[in-house]
């Protein structure tokens, strides 16, 4: 196959869950209610063999225990997008078990392994960098470099800007078939928005370190799961979130976007 496509369709119901992918977050939400959709997962498998996908229930924010009715399933598809977007086979698939009326389960986590063949290479710079849970002062190096990539983007230094961005779209671009001129596209456009009103908040005081990639990989997030970093245009009541991931590199001192 030439463009092995992984795709992971996933309903959740009452819940705060995350599911990862080689402990690679590909969706993490707090859902009061339901939402069912598909994603893709690519960018989380970094070479052929085998692959581990997780999840992670909770109750939502403001709970303790999970309520009854709550729930958390999925399935993960194959495709070949070289020619449209043909399905070729289900790998593998879960499901909660049913939450019963006062129930005092606080958490539910589960753990699969699937095999997987892709034909790109991505540049896995974070495999060799530091464990970042041994790192000192990280909050607060992790700040420093959301607050410089922030000040790029409000001071309009698109450069910059792409140059810290390079790797994590190159990776993006590589592990899902993104035609570069696609790719180019992508950030103009991203940087059109920038620069029409959208204003940088700061990162709240409540947002948490969240760790991925084994300890290799490190963000911040808000309590309901959103990325930290987050813009805002008050003309238009929108907001622009920045969902980025740093690793330190053996030796230095800078956390980089990977």
């Amino acid at each position: 196959m030439i463009q092995p496509y992984y795709m992971l369709e996933f309903t959740a119901v009452a819940c705060l869950f995350e599911i990862r992918v080689n402990d690679i977050p590909v969706v993490h939400m707090n859902m009061p209610n339901q939402i069912s959709t598909r994603i893709p997962v690519n960018y989380g498998i970094t070479e052929s063999g085998k692959q581990q996908v997780s999840v992670k229930m909770l109750p939502v924010l403001g709970n303790i225990t999970l309520q009854e009715g709550a729930e958390l399933k999925y399935k993960l598809e194959l495709f070949d997008t070289i020619n449209g977007f043909e399905f070729q086979d289900e790998i593998t698939s879960y499901k909660s078990k049913p939450i019963e009326k006062d129930s005092e389960l606080p958490i539910i986590v589960n753990e699969n392994i699937f095999l997987a063949v892709i034909p790109y290479q991505v540049k896995d710079f974070w495999k060799e960098g530091e464990d970042l849970k041994d790192v000192d002062d990280l909050r607060s190096k992790l700040e420093h470099s959301y607050y410089n990539l922030s000040k790029d983007i409000s001071a309009s230094y698109y450069d910059s800007f792409r140059q810290k961005i390079k790797i994590r779209e190159e990776n993006m671009v590589t592990s899902m078939y993104i035609k570069p001129a696609k790719a180019a596209s992508r950030i103009s456009n991203l940087e059109t928005k920038f620069s029409t009103g959208y204003v940088a908040l700061p990162i709240l005081k409540d947002a948490v370190l969240v760790y991925s990639a084994y300890g290799k990989k490190v963000s911040l997030k808000k309590l309901n799961g959103d990325p930290a970093l987050s813009f805002i245009n008050k003309e238009k009541r929108k907001q622009l979130f920045l969902d980025i991931d740093f690793y330190l590199p053996k030796g230095s001192n800078a956390l980089e976007i990977i």
